[in-house]
């Protein structure tokens, strides 16, 4: 079973359509998901919880699942922190 286009790239090709709208709109959902979860995390500090590992697992201690409805990791937490921390769309906070 293959999954995706079938035509692959040459579909979006001959119509036109590139792959940069939709990276704009993960990218501008991802930070919109980061900037949702920083209270959370600024919470979980205040708490002493400041490593990576204690995040993700106070994270998934609480349920809150990663913005694809996964358990997190310490890579997921510090994609989110990054995007808290550096991320900006517009020049502005989402």
């Amino acid at each position: 079973m293959r999954l995706g286009n079938p035509n692959g790239a040459a579909a979006l090709k001959r119509a036109g359509k590139g792959g940069a709208a939709l990276r704009e709109t993960v990218s501008r959902n991802a930070d919109q998901h980061a900037w949702d979860l920083a209270p959370v995390v600024e919470d979980l500090r205040r708490q002493g919880i400041t490593s990576l590992r204690g995040i993700a697992a106070a994270l998934s201690e609480r349920g809150m699942l990663t913005r694809r409805g996964g358990q997190w990791h310490v890579s997921n937490v510090r994609n989110v922190l990054e995007r808290i921390n550096g991320s900006s769309v517009g020049g502005q906070k989402p």
